[in-house]
């Protein structure tokens, strides 16, 4: 139970509708990618954000050859999430 209770409270401390998993590597806006950096999602409009999102769920998109790792925190997202991770994380 205090397992449960750890990661519930961890993920409810960050904001928005990214995942811990999102955070992990991207930052709480979507500020940072340590694999490559001149693709930080915040710089990329709402469609583009869904659209890498679906292709890496897919399988079909490996861009910066991180196509496998980003397919398994892709393919828990729902369209949903998709949608709110990129209204959240898209170009303003």
């Amino acid at each position: 139970m205090a397992s449960i209770a750890t990661i519930a409270l961890s993920t409810a401390s960050f904001a928005g509708a990214a995942t811990a998993a999102c955070v992990g590597c991207h930052g709480v806006n979507g500020e940072k990618n340590t694999m490559a950096p001149e693709a930080v999602p915040n710089k990329l409009s709402k469609e583009e954000i869904i659209t890498a999102l679906k292709g890496y769920k897919a399988g079909t998109l490996n861009k910066f050859g991180k196509g496998a790792i980003m397919k398994g925190f892709a393919g828990a997202l729902d369209d949903a999430k998709m949608e709110a991770i990129a209204n959240e994380w898209a170009a303003k």
